[in-house]
């Protein structure tokens, strides 16, 4: 297999502090490229959508935005981008809900130089999976994999859908799918099943008279709250504003 070059981004309020974090990656493991290193939550955010890193490194305390609702967006938008918490807290409350938010390690500051290197192979390896999945099926149409989700999508909106097991389904990881689907539709396929669902219910609210919690059942909702706070998110309003606009 080729030598590939994984791009990171480090996030930290304390400059020296990022750029000592920075040199201690590449110096770890020379297959790590630190690409940007920037100073706020925010700003990360922005960078990462824009430049779609391998690897995101950041600071728990950042200001505008902080480390674990960065992570947070990161996973429910790029779930692909590897993401790393580092914090010189050592509270066990702050890494278990780093691991909650599908992080991939947390660690100490100052940066243990073994327990680094550590998490950087552990990170390669997951890397390379997905970069041999890539290469595999360069030769095949990415295209077609991406409309057929979709199509599996729309025809089981209404079930508890799992995306480890669509993926595993097509014999990819949940990463290189959602990778192939973001670059395909701009969107990740969780929020790609959200809208259809969310469009489905706009439709039963204008055209029937079932309960909210009736159609939040019948578009693959657990339960009525839910789906009302995320109607409200996604529309701007609550389903039952949405229904008297149409009355």
């Amino acid at each position: 297999m080729k030598n590939y070059k994984f791009r990171v981004i480090v996030a930290d309020d304390e400059k020296l502090i990022a750029k000592n974090i920075a040199l201690s990656i590449t110096r770890a493991n020379p297959a790590f490229d630190v690409v940007s290193v920037v100073g706020d939550g925010q700003e990360a955010y922005d960078l990462i959508r824009k430049l779609l890193p391998d690897v995101v490194f950041c600071d728990i305390k950042m200001p505008v935005m902080d480390g674990l609702e960065l992570i947070s967006k990161i996973y429910a938008e790029m779930p692909f981008i590897k993401t790393v918490i580092i914090s010189g807290y050592s509270d066990f409350q702050y890494a278990r809900t780093a691991l909650q938010q599908h992080s991939s390690d947390y660690l100490l500051k100052p940066l243990n130089p073994d327990e680094l290197q550590a998490t950087l192979k552990k990170l390669e390896r997951e890397l390379l999976a997905v970069q041999n999945e890539i290469s595999i099926e360069r030769q095949s149409q990415p295209i077609d994999i991406v409309e057929s989700v979709k199509a599996h999508l729309r025809h089981n909106y209404a079930q508890t859908l799992n995306f480890s097991d669509i993926s595993a389904h097509y014999g990819f990881s949940s990463a290189y799918l959602s990778k192939i689907f973001k670059e395909h539709t701009g969107t990740s396929p969780g929020k790609y099943l959200n809208e259809y669902r969310i469009n489905i219910a706009k439709k039963l609210l204008m055209d029937s008279n079932l309960s909210v919690k009736d159609i939040a059942q019948k578009v693959g909702f657990e339960d009525q709250f839910h789906f009302s706070k995320n109607f409200k998110n996604t529309v701007g309003i609550s389903p039952l504003q949405f229904r008297e606009q149409w009355k």
